[in-house]
């Protein structure tokens, strides 16, 4: 119990840390999306850019400005075709804080660029409408090209690295509650902003920079264009959990329940009344409501049982005990002769005796019924060997579906009742599934034929008989399927032992 109640907390605590985790996954596909939209705008503006440049003749004289790029990054920029990939991760990289404003700066735009920064921001205008972008056009100082007074983004990290022929992104809030409210904003992914610097690069220099900003698309944003299939995505979702429910309910939770008062009733004592359910649902718990019913009926008949041997000891135990008795205080009047008290102490001594026997018996049977199958053993290792009493077998390497110890258990029952009457020969039978077993004895009436194998059942009462033996064989039998019966015939005893 205290396992399950653990499970249950870490599920319950586990719902809102999947949940976060699934939302920052899909705001990061859309973080990726922003940030490669953003990577080929940029491509765009900065081709643009680089040709204006190119175009407008620099003074006379003039050297072209800017970082001059190293060998790896001439080769990178001068390739006939160039791939990104993602540089930012909404998972890994942290949130920066608001993008700082330009700094003013005592420098000055080269006027080769004052020349082209008309044109550039006409193209941002035009474009943006569309894009939805935000975009400042830098010169290799990281002035803003369009700014009234001269201001610089030099310092911001993104930029620097672009100024230094490499692309630059970074996540930034839009405002200080990102920063108050940032879970929630992490999930919904509208609580900042996508930007990247990209280089500008004419004649192996960096002339400059686009420095392009967007927020982006929240999940709700994407969700609300995708809403017919979110609508049936969640009826389905919620049918399925229906039908799966009613499956769980109908296949495993009736059942279990169903079995569960059944258990409770074989508790109770309630045997009779378990009958098999009319639908169990699975397999398995089909097989657990047959093993209950087997169960059931089993402690039925195991009850019953303790009952009559409860019944038949105590009658048994009471001739002997009263006979006990009876003698003790005879001999403790002290007025009887000695052949009188003999006599009472041989009787006491005789019923003790029957008494040893009679829990012997008991004990054997009971071991009988607990113990365990035996592999099937040759029959002539388990002929008993009695005075007076001659045993045949046919044929004679038969092999009996019986351990050799409890096959001899069982022969040695039935050859000794055999013999107690008056058999002088016992012959064996075995023709693959039926021992028969017939002596040349004094038989037994056909009225007892239906009692014989009754516990306590016994037609030699007076001379000690307790009517275990048979119930003794009986018992062991039923651990291997087989059954023990009486039949009647002219002359002698004869039984037959079946094999399932």
């Amino acid at each position: 119990m205290p396992l399950v109640v653990a499970i249950v907390c870490v599920s319950l605590l586990a719902v809102p840390v999947v949940t976060t985790l699934v939302l920052q996954i899909g705001t990061n596909r859309l973080v990726n999306e922003t940030e490669a939209s953003l990577i080929k705008q940029a491509a765009i503006y900065a081709g643009a850019y680089a040709v204006a440049f190119e175009t407008e003749p620099p003074e006379a004289g003039g050297a072209i400005p800017g970082y001059y790029l190293p060998p790896p990054k001439r080769i990178f920029w001068s390739a006939a075709s160039r791939t990104f990939r993602p540089l930012l991760n909404l998972r890994q990289d942290v949130v920066e804080p608001v993008r700082p404003d330009p700094v003013p700066t005592a420098e000055r735009l080269d006027p080769h660029y004052l020349r082209i920064a008309p044109g550039l921001g006409a193209l941002a205008d035009n474009a943006s409408r569309t894009t939805l972008s935000t975009v400042v056009f830098l010169d290799h100082q990281g002035i803003d090209m369009l700014a009234g007074e001269s201001a610089s983004f030099a310092a911001v990290p993104e930029v620097q690295q672009a100024l230094q022929g490499d692309v630059g992104a970074a996540l930034r809030w839009r405002g200080d509650a990102g920063t108050r409210l940032r879970l929630a904003v992490l999930g919904g992914g509208t609580g900042f902003r996508v930007l990247v610097a990209y280089p500008v690069i004419s004649h192996n220099r960096v002339i400059g920079a686009v420095y392009l900003s967007r927020t982006a698309p929240g999940l709700t944003e994407y969700f609300a264009g995708e809403r017919s299939a979110v609508i049936v995505l969640a009826v389905v979702t919620l049918l399925s959990a229906a039908v799966v429910g009613t499956l769980l309910v109908r296949t495993m939770l009736r059942p279990i329940r169903a079995l569960r008062d059944q258990s409770r009733m074989v508790a109770n004592g309630s045997h009779s009344e378990l009958a098999p359910l009319g639908h169990y649902g699975m397999r398995e718990i089909a097989d657990l409501g047959e093993a209950v019913i087997t169960m059931a009926g089993t402690l039925s008949q195991r009850s019953k049982e303790i009952g009559i041997y409860t019944n038949h000891v105590t009658h048994e135990l009471k001739s002997p005990v009263t006979s006990i008795m009876g003698a003790a205080e005879l001999l403790e009047d002290g007025h009887l002769s000695d052949a009188a008290q003999q006599s009472l102490i041989g009787t006491i001594r005789a019923q003790g005796e029957r008494m040893d026997l009679l829990l012997h018996q008991l004990r054997d049977m009971t071991r009988s019924r607990e113990a365990r199958r035996g592999e099937p053993g040759q029959l002539r290792d388990m002929l008993p060997e009695i005075s007076g009493l001659d045993i045949s077998l046919a044929p004679p390497d038969a092999i009996l579906p019986l351990s050799v110890a409890h096959g001899q258990t069982v022969l040695a029952h039935m050859a000794g009742n055999a013999r107690h009457h008056g058999a002088t020969r016992l012959d064996l039978d075995w023709d693959g599934r039926t021992l028969r077993l017939s002596d040349n004895g004094e038989g037994f009436a056909d009225i007892d034929l239906g009692r014989m194998v009754e516990p306590f059942f016994t037609t030699r009462r007076e001379e000690g008989g307790t009517g275990l033996g048979l119930a003794i064989v009986v018992a062991v039998l039923e651990l291997y399927g087989a059954r023990l019966t009486p039949v009647a015939a002219p002359g002698g005893a004869v039984f037959e032992i079946e094999f399932g």
